[in-house]
């Protein structure tokens, strides 16, 4: 999304044109909040008449491995008056053949052609999509709850995780607490301490922890008129994983 406003702070934009600054820029790593602390609060009310608009800047192609992807335009639905225009959406299930590099890495490259008429250059931004991950399990112990993922990353580097119980009824799964999302060092294992994590929300005696893992990268450049034009990759895995206490001596 190519976004132009007047009459409002970016505070506003970013809540009404669905764009939350990314929950790495908001956590430490080690830190974990609720996630719904994470999102945009209500905007305050702007001064003078607001204008949102989301612009074609021009064809946008993406090159993963083999692929080479004209990225098409979809209309933003004209919901308010003050916010219209176009997005860059694409769909895709069919994984690419990929030439990975040593690190398990892969380069990704993106252009946008840029639109003269409104300032805005042309972005040729070439960044590298993090390794695939694989969550493992989870487990509770001596007052600690633990997640494991293989491969570990690089041990400088930081992953998302985000962490929902749910507890059976009548069969069917119905979420328990908050949903939290962490930063932890991307070693492989991640350990948390139970009280901590019961103190912001989580239900940690639930039978089932729904799991949610991100390796993620990304860049920003300024570009004509647009200042802080965001690229934004990511390599998740979820999954939905029993809540196990170690066994109990009889």
């Amino acid at each position: 999304r190519f976004v132009e406003y007047r009459n409002v702070a970016e505070a506003f934009v970013r809540a009404r044109a669905k764009l939350p600054v990314p929950a790495w820029e908001q956590l430490e790593v080690g830190q974990c909040v609720p996630s719904s602390s994470l999102l945009p609060g209500a905007p305050p009310t702007p001064a003078g008449e607001p204008e949102l608009s989301l612009i074609d800047a021009g064809e946008l192609r993406v090159m993963l491995g083999t692929r080479d992807v004209v990225v098409p335009l979809v209309l933003v639905p004209d919901i308010l008056p003050w916010l219209s225009g176009v997005e860059y959406m694409h769909v895709d299930d069919r994984m690419p053949e990929l030439a990975v590099d040593p690190d398990g890495s892969f380069p990704l490259a993106i252009s946008v052609d840029g639109t003269a008429s409104i300032g805005l250059d042309r972005i040729d931004l070439a960044i590298h999509l993090p390794p695939a991950l694989e969550l493992q399990g989870a487990g509770i112990g001596e007052g600690r709850l633990t997640i494991d993922w293989q491969p570990p990353g690089e041990a400088t580097q930081a992953i998302l995780l985000q962490l929902q119980a749910f507890q059976p009824s009548e069969g069917i799964p119905e979420p328990a607490g908050e949903e939290l999302t962490c930063l932890v060092p991307d070693s492989g294992r991640a350990s948390f301490e139970i009280a901590t994590l019961e103190g912001a929300g989580l239900a940690t005696g639930a039978a089932l922890l729904r799991v949610a893992a991100s390796r993620f990268a990304s860049q920003s450049i300024d570009t004509g008129a647009f200042e802080g034009v965001e690229l934004i990759v990511e390599q998740r895995d979820q999954r939905t994983l029993p809540l196990l206490a170690p066994p109990t001596g009889g």
